[in-house]
Formats: C-alpha cells, structure tokens, sequence
C-alpha cells in the first residue's frame, strides 16, 4: 500500500515538473532574425507625399535662345549647369577654359551673371509659349545610390549612420523628408543645416522645379550615367537646341561634352556603386524604404521605367495593388492644379 502511495506521488511530481516546464518554455521569447532586425511593416510606413517639399525651383535662363532649364540635385545638374553656362556667355566661357567637369565649387563664367537673370526665370516669362523649359530627370533608385555615394562615402556627410549602413540612411531619408511632408520640419532654412543638406539631395523629383503647375510644358528627358544611358536624352536635347538656333559648333560642343565628361564626384564606375546596387536590388528593408519614398515619382513621371519596382507598386505587374491607384486619383482630383498632368 505504501508503495503504492509512493508511486502516485511520484506520477503526480512529474506532471508537475512537466507542466512548469512547458510554462517556462511557452515565456521564454522566441527568437528569430526579425527581432534581430526590428522594422516597422510596410502597413506602418506612410507614402512620402508629391509636391510637399516646396524647394525653390533652380532655374537657368538664356534669353538670346529663349531656353530656360531647371536642375535639381543628383540628376546632371553640373553637367546641365556647365552647358547653359556656355550659351550664356560662349566667348568668356571659352577665353577663360571653362570645362564640363566644373561642379558648384568652381568659379563658373556664368556665376556673374545671374544678377543678370542667368540663374532664375522671370514670373512674366513663365507663362510665355516661346520660352522653351527642359528639365533631366533620373530613376529615383538610381539617384538615391548616387547621392548615398556622394554625400555618406565622398562628403562624409551621413547623417548619424555609420557610412557603410545603407539601412540606416534610407531611414534616416525617409524620417526627415516625413516630417518635412508633414510640415513639421522646413526643407530649406536660412542657415542650411546638415540635414537639410542631405534632404536637398533626396528629396522625391515632384518636390522639385514646380511640377505641380508646369510638368506638362517641360521637354522631360530621362538621363542615366553610363554612355548608354546618355545617348538617348542628350540626343532630344540637341534637337531642342537646334530647334532653338543655336549655332552648330556650341552645339557639338555640348553635345561631346555632355557624352564623355564627368564631375569630380561621379559614381557610376566604382567598386562602392556595385555594392550599393546589390544591396538596394536585395535588401527588403532598404527597397520598402525607397517604395515609400518614390512610389509618386514612378506615378506622376511614366517616363520612368517601372520595371524594377516591387509587385504591390508595379502598375505593370498583376499583382500590383489597386490601393496605390486609387489613392493616387484621390490626390490629383483634391488638387485643381494637377488636372493637366499626363498620366
């Protein structure tokens, strides 16, 4: 008997053993590379809206040619800058040896000029058909690689990242330009900080030279930084320039240097850029960023190729999400303005 006893206190222990083990085993976390790497749900990430950045458009402006270009950040705007420099003053740009590679730190021919109206474009002129407008835009991952390059790598300048954390600084983009859509934060300040800076680097494309008004009168070209990705666009821009009579041998001139020039600060052929490319080709956390970012580019521009994009925010792709569209037709139809865009 009293081994019996024995025996059901011995079977009534280990299913007491039992139970807290599995107790203690159901508290303990489970641990997984997402805890490892917390990160907001693609649900939780707003869109970075259009046309809420509210940068002062960098206009140039040659008269003698009614030729009015605008330039923004990480899209050619040296190279761009350089040419219109040239029709500006073509004898001082020569007689001085002024070249395409000239970034903003160089003391340009034109840089004189623009009390004269060379760096800016008149309100009565804007509204004028002979003024021809043109503006190069670049893929907005394309660009956004460049700017990490140039800014984190080159400059040093990354905001509190460690340079090589791509993860980091695309979170860091996204923040700031948040809470500058958001009105919480001014792009441009008169003491330009160092975020504001960087901001001005990233900032989406419809944020810039005022396509929330004029996006249908501009000649659009879409540049790259390879030869091959050039050809194309600096071909149609040649064409607007002989359609503005410029004279032929400015015209080769640009034409040549717009092909094989670089800035001091070009990306395109570096071991760096290759790896950055993988990782925003590969990284999952990076690309939701860069989605959220420049989902609207892709929209309002179809000039953009849209192939790259993620299935939820390809409109190509069958598995694009509705969503998306309709929030889009949402924002144009609550904006007048935007009513002329071409979709």
């Amino acid at each position: 008997m009293l081994s019996k006893n024995w025996a059901n206190l011995f079977l009534i222990f280990c299913c007491c053993l039992f139970c807290y083990q599995q107790f203690s085993e159901q508290k303990e976390p489970l641990i997984t590379e997402q805890n490892e790497a917390p990160m907001s749900s693609s649900s939780e990430l707003e869109f970075i809206r259009p046309y809420m950045g509210h940068l002062p458009p960098d206009y140039l402006t040659v008269p003698e040619y009614n030729l009015t270009a605008c330039t923004y950040r990480k899209s050619m705007s040296q190279m761009t800058t350089n040419a219109m420099c040239l029709l500006y003053d073509p004898q001082r740009f020569l007689s001085e040896n002024h070249s395409f590679n000239e970034t903003w730190k160089s003391k340009r021919s034109c840089k004189a000029a623009d009390k004269n109206g060379f760096g800016g474009f008149p309100e009565n002129l804007q509204n004028t058909s002979r003024y021809t407008r043109f503006v190069f835009i670049r893929d907005p991952f394309d660009r956004f690689i460049s700017f990490y390059l140039d800014k984190c790598l080159h400059e040093k300048r990354c905001y509190n990242c460690e340079p090589e954390d791509l993860r980091c600084v695309v979170k860091e983009v996204y923040d700031s330009l948040l809470k500058i859509s958001r009105g919480e934060q001014a792009l441009l300040t008169k003491m330009l900080n160092s975020s504001s800076y960087m901001d001005i680097h990233a900032t989406p494309t419809t944020w810039v030279c005022d396509f929330q008004q004029f996006r249908n009168v501009y000649y659009i070209m879409v540049i790259g930084s390879s030869f091959d990705e050039r050809k194309e666009p600096i071909a149609k821009f040649v064409e607007i320039l002989r359609r503005k009579n410029v004279p032929e041998v400015y015209i080769s001139k640009i034409e040549g240097n717009l092909l094989t020039s670089e800035t001091h600060h070009s990306t395109h052929n570096s071991e760096m850029r290759k790896i950055a490319e993988e990782k925003v080709k590969n990284d999952k956390i990076i690309r939701e960023y860069l989605h959220k970012i420049y989902f609207y580019d892709y929209l309002v521009f179809p000039e953009f190729d849209r192939a790259h994009l993620d299935a939820p925010y390809n409109m190509s792709n069958s598995s694009f999400d509705e969503k998306y569209r309709k929030d889009y037709e949402s924002l144009i139809k609550s904006q007048e303005f935007l009513s002329k865009l071409k979709n």
